[in-house]
């Protein structure tokens, strides 16, 4: 147990500063002595630590790093409460959450497709819920309208309710002026975005200036607004391997008008072999996007 001026001590944090997060975000809830003095655990001392990181490193507001602390608490408390099974494949893990969203997508319930999200949201850490949730749900939607078993209807709806939340989460981390600022688009005709989402989501976590176009994005334009817009990379995502040549046509078409922007190309539809001095291919999952972004931000 630390008294406050040990805790500040240790964590080179004014008193002021830890009272203000305990009592007005409520960010931890020290214990209290019979006398009614505050002792705060070694859980409050690193909840502190790792608030302390969030702001000083990750550059978040001090209300946004408590939210992303309760949802890891709650994930890592749920966690615990679900049975072993053990399969560590997080489709299994979440089978449940999938199976009920799909469930709630299949009656067409947006409500409850939002009730639900919100639930996941507050239960697990915005991360999981991409990758173990959404992720594995807009695979088995996409597999299930190629069948012929879901509607269309169905699957812009639920389409649209991720693009939504995406876009909201996309506003919670500050941006850089000192980083490159991206442009992130498919080509005209692709409508799957859910990759392009989740780098986009990356690039923000780690503070780049984003404008997210999106889905089917024509050529004709989009030159003119990278230079308005003073853009230094063009993200392009496709899901379609029929796509080589049209993405390369966007390619040499821009870089007439934008001759020093470079290029990071990926998706399902794009091989991971391409490297040039303009142009980085890059994978469909997150593996490699960390050293991708590094080399391409500092490379002369």
């Amino acid at each position: 147990m630390y008294n406050i001026k040990a805790v500040s001590k240790l964590l080179d944090m004014p008193t002021v500063t830890i009272r203000s997060w305990e009592t007005r975000y409520q960010a931890i809830t020290p214990e209290r002595t019979e006398s009614g003095h505050r002792v705060y655990t070694e859980e409050n001392l690193n909840d502190l630590k790792w608030l302390k990181k969030q702001i000083h490193e990750n550059g978040l507001n001090i209300s946004q790093a408590v939210h992303l602390l309760k949802a890891k608490k709650a994930e890592e408390t749920t966690l615990e409460l679900l049975p072993d099974t053990g399969d560590n494949d997080p489709e299994e893990r979440f089978k449940k959450q999938i199976d009920e969203l799909y469930a709630a997508v299949l009656e067409l319930e947006a409500d409850k497709c939002n009730r639900l999200l919100d639930l996941y949201f507050s239960q697990f850490n915005y991360h999981t819920v991409f990758y173990s949730i959404v992720v594995p749900l807009m695979y088995k939607v996409g597999e299930e309208w190629e069948k012929g078993n879901l509607h269309v209807v169905k699957e812009h709806m639920i389409s649209n309710i991720i693009l939504h939340r995406s876009i909201r989460f996309f506003s919670v981390f500050e941006t850089s002026p000192n980083l490159p600022r991206i442009m992130a688009i498919c080509p005209k005709g692709e409508h799957h975005q859910l990759g392009l989402i989740l780098f986009t989501l990356f690039l923000r976590e780690k503070h780049y200036p984003v404008y997210y176009i999106g889905a089917d994005t024509p050529l004709e334009g989009i030159a003119d607004l990278i230079k308005e817009k003073d853009i230094n990379i063009l993200a392009i995502s496709t899901s379609r391997q029929t796509d080589q040549s049209l993405v390369e046509s966007y390619i040499d078409s821009i870089s007439k008008i934008n001759p020093s922007l470079k290029y990071l190309v990926g998706g399902l539809g794009i091989k991971e072999t391409q490297l040039t001095n303009n142009r980085l291919n890059i994978s469909p999952d997150d593996r490699n996007w960390e050293q991708i972004m590094d080399l391409i931000t500092y490379s002369s």
